[in-house]
């Protein structure tokens, strides 16, 4: 069949018609040696023809020419964009769709595309990280699931990071095969007691190697923030795991400042008194900081640890660095005035209504 013939059969819409001429379509490449000038000749007619073609007739299409690697790439691009039961087919499975053209589509799609893309017989590197970075958790499930490709080291970092966010990549995520103790480290630190048993049974990792790693993701994540006190939804995941393992300290809370990750500091102090990151901006900045010594009441910290944290949070509270010993003592003093009953009947109030902070 000749590309004016398959021009003439386009017009019979029967279903006999559009099988016969969806048959013709994915065999035209096969059955012929073309130059290039025919080629471009073939492939406008065929896109012109697919352009006019009813919505089932393109889904046949799509489906035959999935398969094929030597077909026009403007066609494949064009069916790779079309509504998603259309494109689906092409997606997973063309071998003409190169990089940039799955950039594109991913770039201007929305995300039933990208989770087809992600199940790809062959996702690379830079396509595998731009589907990371849609954020979507559909999307970076279909990838992880996708044993038939191979993740870098970078992108199963940012894997683990972004499951922070969203625990149900975790497990799924420990079962990659490029997990190795490096990566175990990262993910040991973020996931539920359960999985860390798994970790813990699979790779023998010391305790200050874990240390050292925690130190490495914290200072990474606040650095990652758009401002030195954003606490961004990672800081907040990780701290709520913190909080569930009772990992959350005055020791850490003090280094995390000391090192100057206040977005993290508040992430922590936040998760362990129940309020969010912006309500403990305001407890450690109104009146001088008394609401923030009820609040460190009430988490049970010592006077020297509640000093430190003071001390160290003084930028927050006036965007000043070097604290007036009058202020200290004068924090030191109500700290030891309130009463256990009266720092919970506050602090209950609080929770309940963080607007009265």
């Amino acid at each position: 069949m000749d590309p004016q013939a398959l021009l003439e059969c386009a017009q019979d819409t029967s279903e006999d018609g559009r099988q016969k001429l969806a048959k013709a379509v994915a065999n035209f490449f096969d059955e012929r040696t073309l130059n290039d000038s025919e080629k471009d000749l073939a492939g406008d007619i065929l896109l012109n023809l697919v352009r006019q073609a009813e919505t089932d007739l393109r889904e046949a299409l799509s489906e035959r020419l999935a398969i094929q690697a030597n077909i026009p790439p403007e066609l494949i691009v064009y069916l790779a964009n079309d509504q998603i039961n259309i494109a689906r087919h092409v997606l997973m499975h063309s071998p003409v769709l190169n990089d940039v053209d799955l950039i594109y589509i991913i770039t201007s799609k929305g995300q039933d595309h990208w989770r087809t893309i992600a199940q790809r017989d062959s996702v690379s590197p830079v396509v595998a990280d731009r589907l990371i970075d849609t954020g979507d958790t559909g999307t970076v499930l279909n990838l992880i699931d996708n044993q038939r490709v191979n993740l870098q080291r970078s992108s199963m970092k940012k894997l683990v990071k972004f499951s922070l966010k969203s625990e149900e990549l975790q497990a799924p995520l420990l079962r990659r095969p490029e997990i190795d103790a490096e990566v175990a480290i990262d993910l040991y630190m973020v996931v539920s007691e359960a999985l860390r048993r798994e970790i813990s049974v699979k790779f023998d990792l010391p305790g200050h190697v874990i240390d050292h790693a925690i130190e490495d993701l914290i200072h990474e994540l606040s650095n990652e923030a758009k401002g030195l006190r954003n606490a961004t939804p990672e800081m907040k995941s990780l701290a709520r795991r913190f909080n569930e393992r009772k990992e959350v300290t005055p020791d850490l809370m003090i280094k995390t400042l000391r090192r100057g990750q206040i977005g993290f500091f508040l992430s922590l102090f936040a998760e362990k008194i129940g309020v969010e990151p912006e309500h403990v901006i305001r407890l450690i900045q109104k009146d001088a900081g008394k609401p923030f010594v009820v609040a460190c009441r009430y988490t049970g910290m010592m006077k020297s640890e509640f000093a430190s944290l003071f001390l160290l949070s003084r930028g927050i509270r006036t965007g000043e660095k070097i604290v007036d010993q009058r202020e200290l003592a004068l924090a030191l003093k109500n700290f030891d005035q309130l009463k256990d009953f009266d720092v919970q009947r506050i602090m209950k109030t609080w929770i309940k209504s963080p607007e009265l902070i």
